[in-house]
């Protein structure tokens, strides 16, 4: 069937923010397609040949009437009821229900207010989009379009409600929703330092929201549909409801209540019980697959009535296709994307297949070889790349296009370094975004990102893991001949940034992006300024003799406290510590992140406190002359050597570890670690002083 939905007109479709109808739209739209159905939306004016037309605002349907066009109609007007029967919007909504072919409305109690001629059908949700989580701490959520259109100000959603609640019981809650919802917090000015406000988040964005709250709150006092779409995708995301809802209709998941305080703390504090949360969450999550946007579109192509769609949905439900035995035999592929694009030919004619893997976005042939049945042949090229396999036996081409969605993705993290992993890890977040895939993760460093990170499945390094689909490893990896392994890598990752290393091996744009990390959250800044001056080679250290001690009496001078975070003692490979300094008597990690959240500024070389203090979003200020610039993060104080003097080595060379003086240009001379020798006190003083 030709079926048209047809646009309001007022923003695109998928909405790029706020659009409930235009999400249904959408939603219905890539159902009917994969169903098999000719969807297409359209303005009414574009509108031709077609078997069925829908539409959702009443002036259009009203317009339709007048041009002779049959439609569909569904009403999701709210304000046709809060300005009662006398009003504009109810007399043309009516208008437009009266005259359609059939008539919906997603409320129970609308169908008697406009005079028992609707259906009603409810709204569905994407749940292969909007998913479960890991287990949490408890976060409430409301997620809304608050305010009517004559008082934006005005609380429809129940945000005083949930505020309320939330602060008598001390639990976070997160509201979000457009940027008018702005107008209701200008004018009521509710304190409470648990509250997060977010506006216009994109869908990914809302989905990510859904994943890291455990219940959600809803005590509206008006809906023109109940559900409405974000109480099913919190539903979806296994998050028990409770809120306001219509008398005459259920749902199980969502705990009833009025729009009083009392009750939904006493309601909130019930779910609170693990036993209870997981009951309700099932539930939740039950309710929302039952009312998937693919079965309510199957449910809404049976209302359809038109003679010629009656029948050909009943050829689509009951037809089955006759399945012919084929006298040639054909051969099954068998493709993944483990280190590398792979197909196997299993079975069919024993003759010759031209197999090529082609990038699809540059149209290179990366490798192409001859092979027959019962073998296979894999490109070495193991990084992201966007793959086409074509499959040519003379007669007939057979085309495989890369699609990680819903798929099972392994990357792991090869460095057991921190800073390499706090830089690398947030890419795979990115790729996941992208693709839509299933993550499975592997890190040195998992327990500072499995709580932040629920959607993935964290494994510990080397162990088996099963059932995949594509898998891509992060790290620098070179050759037995001491050259970069190009096969591994999309470039040259000595002289980038070190986190792009991680978004060139999986495809993706560049831009610099923070993990989220398992750690107290808002810590208080204290007078405090953290340094670390050891390292792993004399390279990486600040060399001059001076500039520590310079820095440190500077800093002191200003009333700060200066901790050193090192974990190395005193004269470590003849490396002495600044005079003046304290010292953390425990040097855990969770001690470490703790002292540098407090800080006010923490001042280290290119090392991996650097990138953890970065990552935890402390004012960060990094002195290296072995390294460009380049290779850390751009958010930082960065002190770099002068032009004139040698520099940059890291860039340039492989580093011998293995070496504690490694100097490759001037080991051994007067000029050795002259790169990080020539940076004053001074200067590090100069680029400091405006930020304490």
């Amino acid at each position: 069937m030709k079926i048209i939905n047809v646009t309001p007109g007022l923003i695109p479709i998928p909405p790029n923010g706020w659009g409930a109808v235009e999400k249904i739209i959408w939603e219905t739209h890539k159902c009917l397609q994969e169903l098999g159905h000719d969807s297409q939306i359209l303005f009414l004016d574009d509108i031709k040949d077609y078997d069925i037309v829908h539409i959702h605002v009443a002036n259009l349907a009203n317009l339709a009437h007048k041009k002779g066009i049959p439609y569909y109609f569904t009403m999701h007007d709210h304000h046709a009821y809060l300005y009662g029967k006398d009003s504009h919007a109810y007399k043309e909504n009516l208008e437009a229900i009266k005259n359609a072919k059939k008539a919906f409305v997603p409320a129970k109690y609308l169908v008697d207010y406009f005079e028992g001629i609707p259906e009603y059908f409810s709204h569905g949700v994407n749940t292969d989009y909007f998913t479960p989580s890991g287990n949490k701490e408890h976060r409430l959520l409301c997620v809304a379009n608050n305010g009517f259109i004559h008082d934006q100000a005005e609380d429809r959603k129940g945000f005083g409600y949930a505020i309320q609640a939330a602060k008598e019981l001390e639990l976070p809650l997160t509201i979000a929703g457009p940027k008018n919802n702005q107008s209701y917090f200008e004018r009521e000015k509710l304190p409470y330092d648990k509250l997060t406000v977010l506006y216009d988040l994109t869908e990914d964005a809302l989905r990510d929201l859904y994943k890291q709250h455990t219940i959600f709150l809803h005590p509206s006092i008006l809906e023109a549909g109940h559900p409405n779409l974000t109480l099913l995708e919190a539903m979806a995301s296994g998050l028990p409801v409770i809120g306001t809802y219509e008398d005459n209709n259920e749902l199980k998941g969502l705990v009833r209540v009025e729009r009083n305080t009392e009750e939904i703390k006493e309601k909130i504090i019930k779910l609170l019980d693990p036993i209870k949360y997981q009951r309700q969450s099932k539930l939740a999550r039950t309710t929302a697959i039952e009312r998937s946007w693919k079965n309510r579109t199957i449910e809404l192509l049976e209302k359809y009535e038109d003679n010629m769609t009656s029948q050909l949905i009943n050829s689509y439900n009951t037809i089955k296709k006759l399945a012919i035995e084929s006298k040639v035999p054909e051969p099954d592929f068998n493709i993944h994307f483990i280190n590398g694009p792979y197909l196997e030919i299993k079975g069919g004619l024993d003759k010759e297949y031209n197999v090529e893997f082609i990038d699809q976005k540059t149209g290179i042939i990366h490798h192409s070889g001859k092979i027959k049945k019962d073998h296979w042949i894999r490109a070495n090229v193991s990084y992201f790349v966007d793959w086409k396999i074509k499959v040519d036996d003379g007669k007939s081409v057979f085309e495989y296009k890369m699609n990680l969605k819903a798929k099972r993705v392994y990357v792991a993290l090869e460095s057991k370094s921190l800073g390499d992993t706090l830089a690398w890890f947030p890419q795979i977040k990115e790729f996941e975004k992208k693709h839509g895939c299933e993550m499975i993760v592997s890190t040195f460093w998992n327990k500072f990102f499995e709580k932040e990170y629920p959607e993935f499945q964290f494994v510990e390094p080397a162990v088996e893991v099963t059932n995949l689909h594509a898998m891509y490893l992060i790290g620098w990896f070179y050759k037995e001949d001491g050259s970069i392994d190009y096969n591994r890598h999309s470039s040259e990752f000595k002289n980038i940034q070190l986190q792009k290393t991680a978004s060139d091996i999986l495809g993706l744009d560049y831009k610099e992006v923070k993990p989220r990390m398992a750690v107290k959250k808002n810590v208080k800044k204290e007078k405090i300024v953290t340094i670390a001056v050891h390292s792993t080679a004399q390279s990486k250290y600040w060399n001059n003799k001076t500039g520590w001690q310079k820095v440190v009496d500077y800093v002191k001078s200003l009333g700060y406290r200066v901790i050193l975070i090192s974990k190395e003692e005193d004269g470590y490979m003849g490396n002495k510590n600044p005079i003046g300094v304290e010292y953390l008597n425990d040097t855990s990690i969770e001690a470490t992140i703790d002292i540098l959240q407090r800080s006010k500024m923490f001042i280290g070389i290119s090392s991996g406190l650097s990138w953890l203090s970065w990552a935890l979003g402390t004012r960060t200020c990094v002195i290296s002359g072995f390294s460009n610039p380049v290779t850390e993060f751009e958010d930082c104080i960065r002190v770099y050597t002068k032009d004139g003097f040698c520099r940059g080595c890291f860039n340039t060379h492989k580093l011998d570890p293995g070496d504690w003086n490694w100097c490759p240009k001037h080991k051994n001379t007067q000029r050795q670690f002259e790169c990080s020798k020539t940076i004053s006190g001074e200067e590090v003083i100069r680029l400091i002083k405006n930020e304490l």
